[in-house]
């Protein structure tokens, strides 16, 4: 990861390197080009519009692997545009009642968005809709905007499960299967650090895809307890890796094949593979050797199936959730910057009002990356747009003519979604452009520079109301995160050596909080100075945290395979100076030294690495009440 706070720029504008969706691209276009085409058939180019802006918002979240993610997902998208397009007809053109709709609409899009990403999108897709209809005139019964915004959605949602008959369980099995993949590049390339940064968010996603397969699946299905056994025994082989690699034992030829093969048979749902040719020679070979011929048992299901998870006390979550000061203060200042986006179109006559908090909505996403970032991007890439935009309405006559060109973009916006907020705002001014321009015509040199001053205007609200006036909001909770993860950290330690206790949750929690803080880093980085250099300084913190975590998982290989069990008091100690880590991370000032560590046992390598970790501390260690430092 290039953590350099002066390259924030080129980190912004650097497409991301992901396979392109052409399934789901295709997909897109497809239905989103239909909607205009029955919209031109039928001589009613509105409803074409909101056939084709529902299959936009349903093609926007067709972004999962999972059929069952992908159906969740979709659904509470469109369902989410639905209520806002409701909302917007039934306050369109009410005065100071508008805005005050549009501001409640805000805060409850910025509250519920907290709760995960599939209600993040909903929120979103709320503001969004309410923001166009409150502005366009409403010529139909007030129930036909919202059922033909569902209709488009539903589209999408068809052709998106058409293959689930036949293809059920194939990215479940996919997503087990990336982890012994990954597993066994960690084993060629010899890198454990690959354990945290490419591993952890590996487990993490396997984990959320199979939570959602046995939410869904009924009763006890063998498919997801054959597969939740497979994720799991992937963990003591991941250790095993791990800790070879931490030790610098050498690997023998050929010990990344079993793991490959291991990963095709679950791919492919086989129940067995050749055994290893190889018996193992040295004490660390046969932890590994143990793991291997575990995750075959799991395989061909031998193994026990593993014990259900008590179920998440959703109530108290949610609740945390909604009441959380930054949950709170999201929504808030969300709510400010669509009250002012709202109060300046309602006196300011400009066509099409709704672009300035349509802008806003679409900018102030701190979820899905830096805010300063996205308000870069908008802007760029709605100046590319909309000079393709205005060239396509001066040379594409409206009608049929404007179907394949509506294909194009959609399936464009889609692919762009994945790679570039730039490219995706490239391809979706242009289409709203048409969609809109063909529903609710105006005079095209009024039209095209106001959707760039809008812009600019929706931009500028969300950096001076939502973001400059907020210092708070400058930071990117790198210290949050990197002290949950020591936290973490903490719990999976004391859990590992505590008598009668399986470490699985907190293992579990362990990596969800690295692939997290990983996730936090890559945006705190593509921040502008002074954010973007407040995370860099934490960098090494972090890199030190891995090699902490990974002392921690060779304590644990080595007392499981026999090796001395610490003690309970070194336990404690270890424990304790890990939450002083957490704390010092946390709050600073803080205390002088980590406190008591063991010198020596089964627990002096970790102790070593907090040290080190101690050490890293950005600025040093304090020295006092008004100590200072990075973060």
């Amino acid at each position: 990861m290039d953590v350099t706070a002066d390259g924030w720029l080129s980190r912004t504008l650097r497409p991301k390197r992901v396979p392109v969706p052409w399934a789901a691209a295709v997909r897109a276009g497809a239905v989103i080009s239909a909607g205009v085409a029955a919209g031109v058939a039928a001589g009613n180019p509105r409803m074409g519009m909101l056939l084709a802006t529902g299959a936009l918002a349903a093609a926007m979240r067709d972004r999962h692997p999972s059929y069952r993610l992908r159906l969740v997902h979709i659904t509470v998208a469109v369902l989410g545009g639905a209520v806002g397009t409701a909302t917007g007809v039934a306050f369109h053109d009410r005065g100071w009642w508008t805005v005050a709709a549009l501001v409640g609409a805000a805060f409850v899009s910025g509250a519920i968005s907290a709760i995960g990403s599939a209600l993040s999108a909903a929120g979103m897709n709320l503001l969004v809709t309410a923001s166009v209809w409150s502005a366009l005139p409403l010529r139909e019964p007030w129930w036909w905007p919202p059922l033909l915004y569902l209709a488009g959605g539903a589209g999408v949602l068809v052709l998106a499960l058409a293959a689930w008959p036949v293809r059920a369980g194939t990215a479940e099995r996919a997503a087990v299967a990336r982890v012994y993949r990954e597993i066994a590049a960690m084993l060629d390339a010899g890198d454990a650090g690959r354990a945290w940064t490419v591993l952890a968010p590996a487990v993490s996603d396997a984990y959320d895809v199979l939570t959602g397969y046995r939410m869904s699946a009924p009763g006890r299905d063998p498919e997801s307890v054959w597969l939740m056994g497979m994720l799991n025994a992937a963990q003591p082989l991941l250790e095993a890796v791990a800790t070879m690699l931490r030790r610098g034992d050498a690997f023998p030829p050929g010990a990344s094949a079993p793991v490959t093969a291991l990963a095709g048979a679950v791919a492919s749902g086989a129940h067995g593979i050749p055994p290893p040719e190889r018996r193992p020679e040295t004490a660390d070979e046969r932890i590994f050797s143990r793991a291997l011929a575990y995750a075959v048992s799991c395989l061909r299901g031998d193994a026990e199936p593993p014990a259900a998870q008590p179920g998440r006390r959703w109530g108290r979550d949610l609740s945390a959730v909604l009441t959380s000061p930054d949950t709170l203060g999201y929504a808030l200042r969300l709510a400010l910057c669509m009250g002012i986006a709202t109060v300046l179109v309602s006196v300011v006559a400009v066509p099409h009002s709704y672009w300035v908090p349509m802008t806003v909505t679409l900018v102030f996403k701190p979820d899905f990356g830096s805010v300063f970032g996205r308000a870069v991007l908008r802007a760029l890439g709605t100046l590319a747009g909309v000079a393709v935009g205005g060239v396509l309405l001066l040379l594409v006559p409206p009608g049929w003519p404007t179907v394949p060109v509506v294909f194009a973009l959609g399936a464009v916006a889609r692919i762009g979604i994945d790679r570039s907020y730039a490219m995706m705002s490239t391809a979706i001014t242009p289409l709203v452009l048409i969609l809109v321009e063909s529903a609710a015509p105006a005079p095209l040199g009024m039209v095209l520079p106001a959707r760039l001053y809008d812009t600019l205007i929706g931009c500028a609200i969300v950096l001076a109301a939502g973001y400059a006036l907020w210092p708070g909001s400058w930071r990117v909770r790198v210290r949050d995160r990197l002290a949950g993860t020591v936290t973490a950290a903490a719990d999976y330690l004391q859990a590992a050596f505590e008598a009668g206790r399986q470490p699985a949750r907190q293992r579990r929690r362990l990596y969800r909080r690295f692939s997290e803080l990983h996730k936090g880093m890559q945006q705190g980085l593509s921040e502008p100075p002074p954010a973007g250099s407040r995370t860099a300084a934490w960098w090494p913190e972090v890199v030190a945290l891995q090699r902490v975590s990974a002392a921690i998982v060779e304590a644990a290989v080595q007392a499981r395979s026999g090796a001395a069990v610490p003690s309970s008091g070194d336990v404690t100690a270890t424990v304790a100076g890990l939450r002083r880590l957490a704390a010092a991370v946390q709050d600073w000032p803080v205390p002088a030294s980590p406190g008591p560590l063991p010198g020596s046992g089964p627990l002096a390598g970790v102790a070593q690495e907090i040290r080190t970790a101690w050490s890293a501390l950005p600025g040093g260690r304090p020295r006092g009440p008004g100590a200072r430092t990075a973060g």
